[in-house]
């Protein structure tokens, strides 16, 4: 039981180094090949609406988005009983079970865009948009080793040994302002830019970098080493008087603390009647912070704790116990205790998306066929999706788009896309994956990933 309580704390101390020191995305794939939808040009400069357009303020465009390769069913499973539901630390949980659903790097983002003025125009020269947005994020991931030691413990007589690397979680903001273009340089050829520029309001990163457990019946160590990353104007970290160490951070006078430029860029060509081939590289850019806008700070060391063997049951050998394992807890805290480091210019990356669809039409153009894969680049890991969809217009002003994405759906979840322009509105509503079996409580259980789209705008020419 004690060791159990020692791993819930180490547990605690991993996650909270990261915590305290604190994307995906959340425009709608489903909507890729909805002509009159007004904002696809978002995943693909060259696809633009029939209707220029104008966006309320807000209202025009806001999505929210949740990217991972974990499912919620994995960590939450229902009791022998039939009850409520338990996590996967409950002894009741087959450990071989839940680790074989995990990867080496689990990860999880979220996204959330904001449109706060955007607008497009159908001129003779071609169609243009201006659109100016904010975004927020945060991103983690966390190592197979984390959960396997969480879960096991010291299952080895002799001792076991974990090495866990490359827990990180990290929060950011941005603002964008953009300018687009396209047209048809031949009848069945359309190529689209856009030029972005990118206001960073702060971005903050928390990364274990490696921790190392070493256990066995006599001790346990630890050894890590850790580092946080603070980008942004206003930003200082608040210290300990007696040895400066870093026990928060304080956030004043806010502000643009950084800049940059990111561009997109997209393609359609037709090579046959109703078919069309389409690419579109989005983000590709950085925001670059001046070091008197960046906070650096490590931590380092390693703790020893023995004297599990010969734990008795009686009052006194269990507050001795107590007292050992208040003392773990205060060396560990030790051991993470950041200190300020020098400050250097930083560059945050975007995340690079890439979309790649073809599409074929039925029936006089009422019904379209398409299939869209998705690469997303984060940090060094590229989240994959192909979907398919279909479109159908039963009248001018009404397109409905029904979708299924075979990697994150998991089998067990769709979406659906309707675009409505009666006169001089238009409203867009759209989920990829909309989830079919959840808990009691509301929550999802066979996917950990989905998004929301809405957009309202008034529309412009004919």
């Amino acid at each position: 039981m004690k060791t159990k309580q020692l791993r819930y704390i180490l547990w605690s101390l991993v996650l909270s180094v990261a915590v305290q020191s604190t994307t995906a995305q959340s425009v709608s794939r489903t909507g890729y090949f909805m002509e009159n939808a007004t904002h696809r040009h978002l995943m693909n400069p060259a696809l633009t609406s029939d209707k220029g357009y104008f966006s309320l303020p807000i209202l025009g465009e806001l999505s929210m988005g949740l990217e991972s390769n974990l499912l919620l069913s994995d960590f939450l499973y229902p009791s022998e009983n039939g009850g409520k539901l338990i996590t996967f630390l409950h002894p009741d949980v087959d450990a071989t079970t839940f680790l074989s659903n995990l990867d080496a790097s689990n990860y999880l983002n979220a996204d959330i865009r904001t449109s706060i003025l955007s607008m497009g125009l159908n001129t003779k020269i071609g169609y243009l948009t201006f659109d100016v947005a904010s975004h927020a994020n945060i991103s983690m991931n966390l190592p197979y080793e984390l959960f396997s030691f969480m879960k096991l413990g010291m299952t080895n007589g002799q001792g076991n040994e974990y090495n866990i690397r490359n827990l990180n979680i990290g929060t950011g903001a941005y603002v964008e302002a953009s300018l687009g273009y396209a047209r048809n340089i031949m009848d069945n050829f359309r190529v689209g830019a856009k030029l972005k520029y990118l206001a960073g309001i702060a971005n903050v990163k928390a990364i274990v970098q490696e921790m190392e457990v070493n256990m066995s019946q006599e001790q346990w160590s630890i050894s890590s080493n850790a580092k946080i990353d603070v980008y942004g104007k206003g930003f200082t970290f608040k210290k300990d008087s007696e040895d400066q160490s870093i026990s928060g951070i304080e956030f004043d006078s806010p502000g643009m603390g950084g800049s940059g430029f990111a561009i997109d860029l997209g393609v359609v060509y037709s090579p046959i009647e109703n078919l069309d081939i389409s690419l579109g590289i989005i983000d590709l850019g950085s925001i670059t912070y001046k070091k008197e806008n960046v906070l650096h700070a490590t931590s380092s060391g390693s703790v020893e704790f023995s004297g599990l063997d010969g734990i008795g049951t009686d009052s006194t050998a269990n507050q001795a116990v107590e007292d050992q394992i208040e003392q773990l807890k205060d060396d560990a805290m030790n051991m993470f205790k950041f200190k300020e480091t020098t400050s250097t210019d930083a560059k945050q990356k975007l995340y690079t998306t890439v979309n790649a669809g073809a599409q074929y039409k039925l029936y006089k153009e009422k019904i379209g066929v398409g299939l869209l894969y998705t690469g997303r680049f984060m940090d060094g890991k590229t989240f994959s999706e192909l979907m398919a969809s279909a479109t159908y217009n039963p009248i001018k002003w009404v397109q409905i788009a029904g979708s299924y994405s075979f990697i994150h759906s998991n089998f067990k979840t769709f979406g659906l896309a309707l675009n409505l322009s009666p006169g001089f509105v238009n409203l867009f509503l759209a989920c990829d994956y909309i989830v079919l079996k959840r808990t009691p409580q509301y929550i999802p259980l066979n996917t950990a990933s989905t998004n929301f789209q809405f957009g309202l705008a008034i529309t412009l020419g004919k």
